[in-house]
């Protein structure tokens, strides 16, 4: 089964520099495709390295972790994202645009394991209805 993908662009009044911190905050990644919660963080000095997540979609909860995998400081981010039935990454990349900050938001998600093919269909329909307000809620917590 092929990788899905998701993308989408919203824009906050924050500075770069503002949104960037937020980046580096394990519990902004919450605001992202519907993650309940996360823990078991690390960082390297200030900077996010990452971090273990639950979340639930379609009433079925799902355990995994989140990597940082590239990162060019204060401008963008890749988390890599894994758990037993799902791997993936989510990619934010900033710019600013006069007065405040562009976050370019994309996901891709691709089935793994026995299960995975399985739940792919139901979990990628439940993140496609969700993401863009999900990346909007990301934007209007940068302030």
């Amino acid at each position: 089964m092929p990788p899905t993908s998701f993308k989408h662009r919203a824009r906050t009044e924050a500075a770069m520099s503002r949104v960037w911190d937020r980046l580096q905050d394990p519990a902004t990644w919450a605001l992202v495709a519907g993650v309940d919660g996360t823990s078991d963080h690390t960082f390297a000095g200030p900077d996010l390295t990452g971090f273990r997540f639950t979340t639930t979609i379609a009433g079925v909860p799902y355990r995994g972790t989140a990597r940082v995998t590239d990162t060019t400081s204060g401008e963008g981010i890749t988390l890599s994202i894994r758990s037993n039935e799902l791997h993936g990454q989510i990619v934010v990349a900033l710019g600013e645009d006069g007065t405040g900050t562009q976050l370019d938001v994309t996901m891709v998600m691709r089935p793994v394991g026995l299960l995975g093919p399985i739940v792919f269909p139901i979990v990628s329909r439940a993140v496609e209805e969700g993401f863009p307000e999900s990346v909007e809620r990301l934007a209007a917590q940068m302030g």
